[in-house]
Order: C-alpha cells, then sequence, then structure tokens
C-alpha cells in the first residue's frame, strides 16, 4: 500500500515538473513573441526599412457623389528591398488598386484594376536616425476602364526622408508624375506619417494621402485628410503580421469627392533571417 502511495506522489509530482515546465516554455514563447512583435512594429513604421512587407489595404470612401455612395479600393502594395551595394539599399513599392467606383447615380457603377503605382527609391544601407531615400515614380496603365484613371505612362521624381525615434518615426514622402500624351497624367502625392509604438507591439499613427490632380480645375484639385488610427503587430501562428485602422476626415476635397475614408490594413511581414 505504502509502496503505491509513493508511487502515486513520484507521478504526481512529475506530472506538476511536467506541467509548470510547460507552463514556462510556453510563457518563454510568448514572451518572445512580444519582443518580436514591438520590434517589428518599430521596423515596419519606416516606409524605407530592410523588410519585406505585403500590406493588403482596404479604403472605403463614404459620401462619394451626388448621393454620398461608398467607393471602395483595395490596394495591394508589396514593398521589396534589395540591397545594391554595401553603402546602397533599393526599395521596391508596388501599389495595384482594385477600385468599386459606383456612378454618379442612385445606382450602377465599374469594377476592376486602375492603374499601377511603382516607385524605386535609392537608401542609405547603414542604419542611422535620420535617413532617407530619392528615386523615380512610375503610373504604368493596367485600368481595365477608362472610369478608373487616365490611360497614360507617366514618370517622375519621388523622395522620403524620416527621423527614427526611440518610440517611433516621424517623416514624410512624396512624388511628382507627369504624362507626355498630351499631360493626360499631372498629379502629386504626399504623405506625413507619425508612429509612437507602445509595448507589446501597439502604436498609435497617423499618416493620410494628400494627393492633387492638377489637371482639374482650380479649386477642384486637392484632397487633403487629417486623422488618426492605430494597431498592433502580433502573430499568426508562426506568421508575423500587422493590423491597422484609420480614419480620415477629408477637409479639403473636389466637389463629389469622398467626404471620408475608413482605412484597414492587414500586412503580412517577412523579416531578414
Amino acid at each position: 500500500m505504502k509502496q503505491l502511495i509513493v508511487k502515486k506522489k513520484i507521478w504526481f509530482n512529475y506530472l506538476c515538473i511536467t506541467l509548470l515546465a510547460f507552463i514556462s516554455m510556453n510563457l518563454q514563447s510568448q514572451d518572445s513573441k512580444e519582443d518580436q512583435a514591438s520590434a517589428l512594429a518599430k521596423q515596419s513604421a519606416n516606409p524605407i526599412a530592410n523588410l519585406i512587407s505585403v500590406p493588403i489595404q482596404a479604403n472605403i470612401n463614404f459620401g462619394y457623389g451626388d448621393y454620398n455612395r461608398v467607393r471602395t479600393v483595395v490596394n495591394l502594395q508589396p514593398v521589396i528591398p534589395f540591397r545594391l551595394s554595401d553603402k546602397v539599399n533599393v526599395i521596391n513599392r508596388i501599389i495595384l488598386p482594385i477600385i468599386s467606383q459606383p456612378d454618379n447615380a442612385e445606382s450602377g457603377g465599374t469594377f476592376g484594376l486602375g492603374n499601377i503605382n511603382y516607385s524605386m527609391l535609392f537608401t542609405p544601407s547603414k542604419a542611422a536616425k535620420f535617413t532617407w531615400g530619392v528615386g523615380p515614380a512610375f503610373n504604368i496603365p493596367t485600368l481595365t476602364n477608362d472610369n478608373l484613371g487616365a490611360n497614360a505612362f507617366g514618370i517622375g521624381p519621388s523622395a522620403v526622408g524620416l527621423l527614427v525615434l526611440d518610440h517611433g518615426v516621424i517623416g514624410a514622402t512624396f512624388n511628382r508624375i507627369w504624362s507626355y500624351n498630351g499631360s493626360s497624367v499631372n498629379s502629386f502625392f504626399a504623405q506625413y506619417f507619425i508612429t509612437y509604438n507602445m509595448a507589446k507591439g501597439w502604436y498609435v499613427n497617423t499618416n493620410p494621402n494628400i494627393v492633387a490632380n492638377l489637371n482639374a480645375e482650380e479649386g477642384e484639385q486637392w484632397i487633403v485628410p487629417f486623422g488618426l488610427g492605430g494597431g498592433r503587430v502580433t502573430h499568426f501562428g508562426s506568421q508575423p503580421i500587422k493590423l491597422q485602422v484609420q480614419y480620415y476626415f477629408n477637409a479639403i476635397r473636389p466637389t463629389g469627392a469622398a467626404k471620408s475614408t475608413l482605412m484597414i490594413q492587414l500586412v503580412f511581414l517577412f523579416p531578414p533571417s
């Protein structure tokens, strides 16, 4: 009887030790993932970091046209960096829009691909508190319907500059694109971005898209939004991902343009091994 009791105690102690070891390993794994998430949150806030990412961004535009309809643009926008030399990296940024464009009526609309926006930024490969990049930007006519953009090739300069802080990033980027077949493309894009990183991969940020069609009439050229959002870098299984929600109000906008935008973004992150 005593031997049976002793054996039960041994097995019970073994079970307790095994359970505690499993819990400890799981907590260490969780702590490790949270540390990685915090590091990736800081890195992914830098648009020219040496980090492959594949964002899928849904822009839901409210109050579009005379009938206050909803216009939706889903952007597939992979960012692929590579080292050109010991001193220079090249950051390839591609934006492929999938657009649901309502007619200026109670019903009807157009669905299809818009033009690809591609930029190639040459940046210093050495990490620094202040960093920058310059290069060309292209408007590539891939639209499936003339209602979804200008059917013309365009090219122009692109630049970015940013300051990496202890708890975030502050900076701005822009591009200016012209076409050469009757100037059907004459556009300007700018984005300032401010990110404040918190614990466990959480962050708050703002990065509104300021755009202009400089072929439009005076007073009908600019869209200037203001807003705020935030998100978190976490893991889906072993895959690091970034989740983000933002809301912007278009303080300046052409007649018929959307009044506000809800932006929802899922980003797959592929840090260097």
